[in-house]
């Protein structure tokens, strides 16, 4: 158990057992819609076409208000450089210990300010795709620590045998993705009323998105099949 509740970094580097941040608040927005309206002469408001695709979104931000106890001016000035060079500027994985079935994916900027002798304030603030992203995917095994008993859904989807025929039924996310789908010999999968070749290896079928609720695929064929899927939540 930690000592502080705080964030992992591409699952190497803790806000508070590797930099010691304290974290004393926490923002995390929610993306913005990205809007589709088109104006139609000689007609009131606008042509909301903005579902047409299915919503999209913009980036996300998540903000965290730090402190740290570094004790001198000295001290201060090595702890902005070890956490700013990690950091600021940087591509990482969030991983938030109370939401750890889940990471974000953003980019960082870091700011510092030092109002007193003993601490100082570091402010974390990461520009974040707009879905946070199942920490496991169908591929791998699931762990019971990062499970969600309420929500989290156990993917099993990996090296299944195909001997004519096999139904796997598939259950979407709110994030809407198309699935990597792997197969030993060539075969066919249906889904949503189309039929789809697949070739031996690795399959990627933009027309085929898993969107949310649950999905059937027929798998036609003699082999094995993997279908990689990773769901995603606001």
């Amino acid at each position: 158990m930690k000592t502080y509740l705080g964030i992992t970094f591409d699952e190497e580097k803790h806000t508070y057992d590797d930099f010691g941040l304290r974290i004393k608040s926490v923002n995390i927005g929610l993306p913005a819609t990205k809007e589709n309206l088109i104006e139609v002469p000689g007609a009131d408001g606008h042509l909301d076409m903005t579902d047409y695709f299915g919503t999209r979104y913009e980036n996300r931000t998540i903000k965290a208000e730090c402190d740290v106890e570094d004790k001198s001016y000295e001290n201060w000035a090595g702890k902005v450089s070890q956490i700013s060079n990690y950091l600021h500027g940087k591509k990482r994985k969030l991983v938030l210990d109370w939401d750890s079935g889940y990471y974000y994916e953003g980019r960082g900027t870091v700011k510092v300010s030092k109002e007193n002798r003993p601490y100082s304030t570091v402010t974390l603030e990461f520009d974040c795709d707009p879905y946070k992203y199942e920490l496991y995917d169908s591929s791998g095994d699931w762990l019971w620590d990062p499970f969600d008993l309420d929500d989290g859904i156990i993917r099993e989807y990996g090296n299944l045998t195909v001997n004519g025929t096999l139904d796997l039924t598939v259950i979407g996310s709110p994030m809407s993705t198309v699935p990597e789908i792997t197969v030993s010999t060539a075969m066919t999968v249906e889904y949503e009323g189309e039929t789809y070749d697949l070739l031996p290896g690795l399959n990627y079928l933009p027309d085929l998105e898993i969107t949310e609720g649950e999905h059937t695929m027929i798998f036609t064929g003699n082999g094995t099949v993997s279908v990689l899927y990773r769901g995603g939540s606001l």
